[in-house]
């Protein structure tokens, strides 16, 4: 028996290969590829760096969906049904969109793969596969099995990625995440995690967590067991960490370079219409900032425009906010309205919904506002994330927060990352802006 895996690519412009400026290792396949028994044999198509064989002889095809990349996936599953093969998808957007996706597949899995994956590989062996197949929100692996990609290594980036853990305690509504975990937080045991660390042949870790800080008790052990490696390591946080000053202490010295916060807004008014009002109540917002840069981690600060209390001036104020705290890096996202979260659920109902299914549309592309914003015209919108985006990656603001950098950290690796990201986003800022989401397979059959 044999299982063909796929990571499907977002898209591409026509007649360009797919963009690869983010091309992190796909850690979700190392995953699965550890809970398929011993006596399958597999293999790996990674869509955005290589040809999908059609062709080759399988039993079974795997498919992951994300909502950014589920029009090309039903595309390359309706080839490999074509050919009369069975195929399986799971992944977040089929845990969102199940009744979707099970158009396009054979079978679904819903929800985190370790519960039901023996079952609807037995059933598959024995000719009762089902139509879906429901798992409860778990973790439950040891090592993921990196082996289904190590003759493509070399094209990713020199991060490993490691999973600690999964869901987050906050609530916000726009999120997908806190809506399947029901703002409930899990994570690996910490013995599990060293281990893999150890067997990463990099020294630099993205830890896949959507807010480590959920669980004090387990960040902190995981954290003293990091000490001994000497590793450099990021994450997603939230700002309340900084209220913990030991915890922040700890954080750096077991290795900790930068964090990822997402603030998604300054404004207040904002932060309650997306259930995120807690941060309002962490204290004074500068004096938290500092207290992590003053310990020598840096901030990667994300934030998200569209909502009812955004113009122009909120831009603007955002943008100062940035320069002020001279941050690692920023992002000036519009909002993506995500299937099945209470923002989506909201702006429906109220018939703000421009296409109420943006990743299946024919010809939306990449940074295409899906709504109409309250104060702004959809194409303002995207023009002043663009336009106030370029001014923070401007030269001037590179040399200026690389110096700074540089005073609250010797960190050769931080340093280095620091001016390949922005130097990168410099040139490519805009170069996904315009990329249509799947991929009509034309340019396979060439």
């Amino acid at each position: 028996m044999k299982i063909t895996m796929i990571l499907p690519g977002m898209g591409k412009k026509k007649g360009e290969k797919y963009l690869k400026t983010w091309l992190m290792e796909p850690l979700t396949m190392a995953v699965l590829n550890t809970l398929i028994p011993d006596t399958y044999e597999r293999e790996f198509f990674d869509d955005r760096i290589e040809r999908i064989n059609y062709e080759t002889e399988t039993d079974l095809v795997f498919i992951t969906v994300e909502t950014y990349t589920a029009k090309r996936a039903y595309q390359v599953a309706a080839e490999f049904r074509k050919r009369g093969k069975t195929v399986v998808m799971g992944g977040y957007h089929v845990t969102l969109c199940p009744d979707e996706a099970e158009l396009y597949a054979d079978a679904v899995m819903v929800g985190n793969a370790e519960q039901i994956i023996g079952s609807l590989l037995q059933d598959f062996e024995n000719g009762t596969l089902q139509k879906r197949y429901t798992g409860k929100p778990c973790i439950g692996y040891k090592l993921p099995d990196r082996s289904i990609y190590a003759d493509k290594m070399k094209k990713y980036l020199p991060v490993s990625l490691v999973e600690t853990g999964r869901g987050c305690y906050h609530n916000c509504e726009f999120c997908s995440i806190a809506g399947y975990y029901h703002s409930h937080y899990i994570h690996r045991d910490v013995a599990d995690i060293i281990d893999e660390i150890k067997t990463c042949k990099h020294k630099v870790f993205f830890f896949v967590d959507d807010s480590i800080f959920s669980d004090k008790a387990f960040a902190r052990e995981l954290f003293e067991a990091l000490k001994p490696l000497k590793i450099v390591w990021t994450t997603q946080v939230t700002l309340d960490i900084a209220r913990d000053d030991d915890m922040l202490r700890l954080m750096k010295e077991s290795g900790c370079g930068m964090v990822l916060i997402g603030f998604e807004s300054i404004n207040a008014d904002n932060l309650r219409q997306m259930n995120k009002g807690w941060t309002q109540r962490l204290g004074e917002q500068d004096e938290l900032i500092q207290k992590i840069h003053k310990v020598g981690i840096s901030i990667y600060a994300s934030f998200v425009f569209g909502f009812d209390s955004d113009n122009e001036e909120t831009f603007k104020h955002t943008l100062d906010f940035c320069q002020k705290h001279q941050f690692f890096t920023a992002a000036f996202n519009h909002l993506l309205i995500f299937p099945s979260t209470k923002t989506y659920e909201s702006f429906k109902a109220d018939g703000r919904l421009i296409s109420e299914q943006w990743w299946l549309e024919d010809g939306y592309t990449f940074g295409k506002v899906t709504f109409q914003p309250k104060q702004l015209t959809p194409d303002e919108l995207r023009a002043y994330c663009k336009s106030y985006k370029n001014d923070f990656y401007r030269f001037g603001s590179i040399l200026k927060r690389g110096g700074t950098l540089l005073k609250r950290t010797r960190s050769f690796w931080i340093n280095l990352a620091f001016w390949a990201i922005n130097v990168m986003f410099h040139y490519e800022v805009d170069r996904r802006v315009g990329i249509p989401i799947g991929d009509n397979l034309e340019d396979e059959k060439k």
